[in-house]
């Protein structure tokens, strides 16, 4: 590698180039998330999934300080058990910041601090591997850029283990270095990187490992024995990190099941989700329709055009090795669509898990970013040797390109207000140690995409008390069940099946859709020996009401049955 005009003369870079790349994407991470970062607890995520994501960074953080040994036992869809295993626990990165939950800051704040923090990882991340690659720290923003900001990452924009994808970059740079030195330290150095991804991400940490196999097969195909022994150091940790990992994921699969191939399908990627971008994307936001929910692809003119200068000949090692890594990543991405894909659902278990292929796109990102960082590279070098100005140009173009990239990416994120008007009593149930609850109104299951619990479970946030209601990737039978038998709630039959399952306070929200049945459910509940008025209060949206619901007697014994004699 040449030496880069951010070095001085000994190799070193001076400490301002060091703070550059930081507070770089750090900038465009706030940029392109206005205003959460001037107002974390004001805003959050449009879509529901936002509010998941608080739910469960709050829900590890409360766990591992109260009960580490039941961490995977969420407090939602009681009784069932091991429901935090019913989406992607992002473990690792809960964990790292579970002491912002335990200092008291809100549980909002700290999601919205982590969503900007992975947008700059995620950046710092896949520009140290640019820039090692290419010896130019130009290349390496620009590599930066396109990994965490193209329009497909604001496509998973409220999916927060969708952003953790910091460790790829890192673990392939780091496979880079191992190869290099073919040192086993090295290779180990690759596979804790890649548990990190296992354990923030499922998703990406099962295409990673996929990709890692077949590039490390392509790099060592003239030496097997050197496929077997990195492969070996590589993956086999990464491989056993997963499989301890997946346990409570595979005792759920018996009540769950599998992904559905029909399902499968619909997100595996088709050629025209390549020339759609997200809605919210500035620039191309008018090409939505081209595409589908989770397969706007679009990566940008300007790094199309940059791609097509780093693969014109000739091509050096690295570039035929990204090349091969992007062709992977793309098989992946294209799904049921493509070859690889349904053989990988059908004989590999961690693939019959995971229902949007098209989510393995941060591959194709990667490679873009380093292909692309290439032929950027390139074309600085270009310009410095016919103009002559050399250190103007030097600067300037870099900076135009950059600019115009950052132009492309420009994103507003669709927002909503944080509804701060939470009635006190869920302070109280918090000392309710018998609480089970049951918030109404619930949805029903062929509308499970309206999302109604998820309100529920950030306010349970507060009290932490088991509740009937709940959200996530998959859902358990019987909540399916208790969504169909609500739908005559409150009358006697549904009262009984919410004592059988244990409820013991209800709670029912006033919505203006709903407010007909809000009145007439509260009627008809005070009507009800076995149900006791708790408190009566309001929020952001309607009045709210807390009742307790009392278990029903016992029939008298034979013996105390008898009359009694008054004389």
């Amino acid at each position: 590698m040449t030496q880069s005009a951010d070095q001085l003369p000994n190799g070193r870079r001076p400490w301002w180039a060091r703070l550059i790349p930081g507070l770089f994407f750090l900038s465009l991470a706030i940029l392109n998330t206005y205003p959460l970062a001037a107002a974390p607890g004001s805003f959050i995520g449009e879509h529901g999934d936002s509010y998941f994501s608080v739910w469960r960074l709050a829900w590890i953080a409360h766990q591992l300080w109260q009960r580490p040994g039941q961490l995977f036992n969420g407090n939602i869809f009681y009784p069932e058990k091991a429901t935090l295993a019913y989406s992607d626990a992002i473990l690792l990165p809960a964990i790292v910041v579970s002491p912002l939950h335990w200092l008291g800051v809100d549980p909002i704040v700290a999601y919205n601090l982590v969503l900007i923090a992975a947008f700059t990882l995620n950046g710092v991340a896949a520009y140290s591997l640019v820039r090692y690659l290419t010896g130019s720290m130009a290349a390496g923003l620009l590599g930066g850029a396109i990994f965490a900001f193209s329009p497909h990452r604001f496509d998973h924009f409220d999916h927060l283990e969708m952003q953790f994808a910091f460790w790829i970059p890192w673990a392939v740079l780091a496979w880079h270095k191992a190869i290099g030195r073919d040192e086993v330290r090295g290779y180990l150095r690759v596979a804790a990187l890649v548990s990190a991804q296992v354990l923030s991400c499922i998703y990406y940490g099962v295409f990673l490992i996929t990709w890692l196999g077949v590039l490390a097969a392509f790099n060592f195909w003239r030496t097997p024995s050197r496929i077997v022994r990195a492969g070996a150091l590589m993956l086999v940790p990464a491989l056993l990190v997963l499989a301890v990992y997946s346990i409570p994921y595979l005792q759920n699969r018996q009540k769950v099941g599998d992904r559905r191939s029909r399902d499968v399908q619909v997100y595996s990627a088709t050629f025209s989700d390549f020339l759609s971008a997200p809605s919210t994307n500035q620039l191309y936001g008018w090409s939505y329709s081209l595409g589908s929910p989770e397969r706007h692809l679009f990566p940008g003119l300007v790094t199309v055009g940059l791609l097509v200068v780093g693969l014109w000949p000739p091509i050096s090692r690295t570039v035929v090795l990204h090349l091969v890594g992007l062709i992977v990543a793309l098989e992946l991405t294209f799904g049921f669509n493509a070859h690889v894909y349904k053989l990988l659902y059908d004989w590999v278990l961690p693939f019959r898990g995971l229902r949007v292929p098209a989510r393995a796109y941060v591959l194709v990102l990667l490679g873009v970013a380093v292909i692309a960082g290439v032929g950027f590279s390139r074309l600085i070098a270009s310009l410095r040797s016919v103009t002559r100005a050399p250190r103007v140009w030097g600067a300037a173009i870099p900076a135009i390109v950059l600019a115009m990239v950052v132009a492309e990416y420009f994103t507003m994120p669709r927002l909503r207000d944080v509804d701060r008007d939470v009635p006190i009593w869920y302070s109280w149930l918090e000392q309710q140690d018998d609480a089970v609850i049951f918030e109404w109104p619930v949805t029903v299951p062929w509308r499970l995409y309206e999302m109604v619990d998820l309100s529920y479970m950030a306010r349970s946030t507060i009290h932490w008390r088991p509740m009937l209601n709940g959200y996530s990737g998959f859902y358990p039978d019987s909540y399916l069940r208790l969504l169909v038998e609500m739908r005559s709630f409150p009358d006697t039959r549904s009262l009984k099946v919410l004592r059988d399952r244990g409820a013991t306070i209800l709670v029912l929200h006033e919505y203006p859709e709903t407010r007909v049945r809000y009145v007439r459910a509260i009627e008809r509940l005070m009507r009800d020996p076995l149900v006791e008025p708790i408190a009566q209060d309001r929020d952001g949206r309607g009045r709210v009401a807390f009742f307790r619901l009392l278990p029903k007697p016992k029939p008298a014994s034979s013996e105390t049955a008898q009359p009694q004699d008054r004389r």
